[in-house]
């Protein structure tokens, strides 16, 4: 009976000290997880501050924005379009085109720009060059987010628009064109410290893309000739997948889901692979 008892209470006491040994492992692999979503949240704070200023009207103004961005083109197209391309709201197709697109480039143009505003910082052991890159990307896609949640939930509630058909094939949409803006526009910001012509160079397709991107217009109605070459632009994808998700009625036969999370995914393991090549020649430079 006694050999019993202490039998039961050496295995719960060994029990015991797994449980604790697992406990201190497992915290002592998230520590530096820990500290870098701490910096990360820093650099983001950081950035708000910088380009917002300390008041808040600039938040305000960074939200609204898009808002008078999409206002100004819907009564460019109330006079140039007889039929609205896609459900009976004009200012909700707009809307739906606009809002992705101006939420991807900004993220691409923002986080491009992330080590020349943050060079300073990579003095600190703690702040590494994807931290830069990173905390620009989630800040911009931060302010994407509440500036679409504003502009949709407007229309929603004083347009009597109807209610987005699958709000997570829409997030979907949001996160992979963010994993896209995020990977091309590290890539762009580390490349450009090396090339600057890079920047010229990129111009004029940039500001293509605004336009083949089916921000005004549906890629299904377009003659097949040049259907077939929109097709192959992963921006147009994305926006064609958010789309899908708010109209329920709508079902492009030109989506190609793998093709755009390929393009999410390639986009962001290139950024790593160009970070890891460039690193210490980045380095160097702000030390």
């Amino acid at each position: 009976m006694q050999f019993g008892t202490l039998l039961e209470s050496s295995r719960s006491w060994f029990s015991r000290r797994g449980t604790e040994g697992d406990r201190v492992d497992l915290q002592r692999l998230l520590a530096p997880l820990r500290i870098q979503g701490r910096v990360i949240l820093a650099l983001m704070l950081r950035e708000a501050r910088t380009r917002y200023g300390r008041q808040r009207v600039g938040y305000f103004w960074a939200l609204i924005e898009p808002i008078i961005h999409i206002v100004g083109f819907y009564f460019i197209f109330q006079f140039t379009l007889r039929i609205v391309p896609l459900g009976h709201s004009l200012p909700m197709f707009l809307a739906t085109g606009l809002a992705t697109y101006c939420g991807f480039n900004n993220v691409l143009n923002r986080t491009r720009g992330g080590f020349a505003s943050n060079e300073a910082l990579l003095a600190y052991p703690v702040v590494t060059v994807a931290d830069v890159f990173l905390a620009r990307a989630l800040l911009e896609f931060s302010t994407w987010t509440a500036a679409t949640i504003i502009i949709l939930g407007s229309l929603i509630a004083f347009a009597s628009d109807p209610l987005p058909h699958s709000v997570l094939t829409m997030i979907l949409a949001m996160l992979l064109l963010f994993g896209m803006a995020l990977g091309v526009g590290t890539v762009i910001g580390i490349v450009s410290e090396f090339f600057p012509s890079l920047d010229n160079l990129l111009t004029l397709p940039f500001r293509l893309l605004y336009f083949t991107s089916g921000v005004f217009f549906l890629p299904d109605s377009m003659p097949p000739a040049i259907r077939d070459v929109l097709v192959w632009n992963p921006v147009l994808q994305g926006i064609t997948l958010f789309r899908m998700g708010y109209y329920g009625n709508y079902n492009s036969h030109l989506l190609s889901f793998d093709y755009l999370v390929g393009w999410s995914i390639v986009s962001v393991l290139l950024a790593f692979l160009v970070e890891r090549a460039f690193r210490k020649a980045l380095l160097s430079r702000a030390y």
